[in-house]
């Protein structure tokens, strides 16, 4: 996989996908596959956006219940298995908890009856699956054994707790690269540190992207018969320079917090607290606290309210200000309506709106489902190309970059940049090696990265210094550092 911009800019594209989120990843893989000519573009890395904001849970849909969406409790159940099954060395089971207190909606017949309809509604959620990567039913248990699977829970009103199972993620980092590694394979040209800067127009249609190189600074302008907007946050903006504009969609603030102490977790609790309801999940070692929501045009609230949020969910836990490591942030389509939460995800065909033929715009929601949404989204734009339909391929194509990378630090490190276009000192810690995504590396660690970067890369001692002093000063925002906490 190499980065080749003038190879992009040499040819006209059937598709140009704009936005290297796991989005992105799965269109241009999917599209590819199925016999497009495909080019893929990164304003920053690959996942370096909202994708790199992850509870790293593949979550079946259990909260679609909530408003009886069978649909989407179907699709998200499907696509776990999915995933349990095209990138089986990433993702893997995981068990979820949650105490029940009295006899109302809270309550353990509640959510009994609640985990039955989810079991029948998705009866068919093993198929393909091995034993030991199966999803059982969901169960519920009484008052004393809720106390001893989780010592520490409030025990007055408590009348049992819920259980059932969904999947973790190892790294979400390295499944969105399998992903652009799958693209890659099947013949797409893909680039990171390349911004689209504004849509190209020709005989009135959107016929490309004028796309800047960070690494160069030069722009070239790439042609193509189809532009996917995948830029997430910010692809309201670039549909309006390409002559789209439309009524902005509401955005969300989403966080996740990284915790220093796993909290002696076996499986991931549900609380609620502060009108939130979180849940504390174990991961390499740590834990991941989330999902908190607020409205992405209101000032951001100090990392530190959550913090305490997470606290009184989780009393038996004991976390405190020292625990934070990182705050994961990104921002997703949705608004609050009077049942919670509410994010749905939907394609803009810009020239059925009557708007700008040539464009498809993705306003996506879920990790979970997003190679889904990726299918839709290619069978509209075979569509608007008047090719053949294909099947799609990919629920049944294994990913074969879906795996942890092996070999020394340096050696990884060194692959990292060979094959997998890793530029910055970032793109390597937090996006390719798993050193960063649960907080800063060690020194040493650190140290060995930015040696075998700078020699592969040509750095001399003051370039490697800059990208040491990006890294922390990106850590020094993102998590860990006490002034979040003020």
């Amino acid at each position: 996989m190499r980065r080749e911009l003038d190879a992009l800019a040499a040819r006209q594209w059937d598709v140009l996908v704009v936005g290297g989120g796991i989005h992105g990843a799965a269109v241009a893989w999917d599209a590819a596959q199925r016999g497009l000519s495909v080019a893929l573009v990164e304003r920053e890395d690959f996942g370096a956006g909202t994708s790199w904001n992850s509870l790293k849970t593949i979550h079946g849909g259990m909260r679609h219940l909530q408003r009886l969406d069978v649909g989407s409790l179907r699709e998200s159940a499907r696509e776990r298995s999915t995933l349990l099954r095209i990138a089986a060395p990433l993702v893997a089971p995981l068990g979820f908890f949650v105490p029940c207190y009295g006899h109302g909606a809270r309550g353990r017949a509640a959510f009994a009856l609640g985990l039955a309809l989810q079991d029948a509604l998705t009866r068919d959620r093993n198929r393909g699956l091995p034993p030991e990567r199966s999803i059982p039913d969901g169960r519920t248990v009484g008052a004393a054994e809720a106390l001893r699977l989780r010592p520490g829970l409030e025990p007055r009103g408590l009348t049992g707790a819920a259980f059932w199972h969904d999947a973790q993620v190892r790294s979400s980092e390295r499944l969105l690269l399998a992903f652009v590694h799958a693209a890659a394979d099947a013949g797409a040209a893909v680039a990171n540190h390349a911004e689209a800067l504004e849509l190209l127009r020709a005989n009135g249609r959107v016929a490309g992207a004028a796309v800047r190189d960070a690494l160069s600074g030069r722009t070239l302008e790439l042609r193509a018969r189809l532009v996917v907007n995948a830029a997430g946050p910010w692809a309201d903006a670039l549909d309006a320079k390409g002559g789209a504009a439309r009524a902005p969609l509401p955005m969300l603030r989403a966080r996740n917090l990284v915790l220093r102490r796993p909290g002696e977790l076996a499986f991931a609790v549900g609380s609620r607290s502060g009108g939130r309801f979180l849940f504390l999940v174990p991961w390499q070692g740590r834990a991941i606290v989330g999902t908190a929501y607020e409205a992405a045009d209101q000032p951001a609230s100090a990392p530190r309210l959550f913090l305490e949020d997470a606290a009184r969910a989780f009393p038996w836990a004991g976390i405190g200000s020292g625990d934070l490591l990182l705050v994961h942030e990104g921002l997703v389509p949705g608004e609050r309506d009077a049942a919670g939460l509410f994010t749905r995800g939907r394609i803009v065909d810009h020239e059925a709106e009557g708007r700008a033929a040539g464009l498809l715009t993705l306003q996506p929601v879920k990790y979970t489902t997003a190679r889904a949404f990726a299918e839709q989204a290619v069978d509209r734009a075979l569509a608007r190309l008047a090719r053949p339909a294909v099947a799609c391929r990919t629920a049944v194509t294994p990913l074969a970059r879906a795996e942890a990378p092996s070999g020394t630090l340096e050696e990884r490190a060194r692959r990292a940049v060979r094959d997998e276009m890793a530029a910055t000192l970032a793109d390597a810690v937090l996006r390719r090696l798993d050193l960063g995504s649960a907080g800063p590396p060690a020194a040493d660690d650190l140290a060995r990265v930015a040696r075998a970067m700078a020699q592969e890369l040509g750095w001399d001692e003051a370039r490697e210094r800059s990208e040491r002093a990006a890294l922390a000063a990106f850590f020094a925002r993102g998590g860990g550092a006490s002034s979040l906490l003020e």
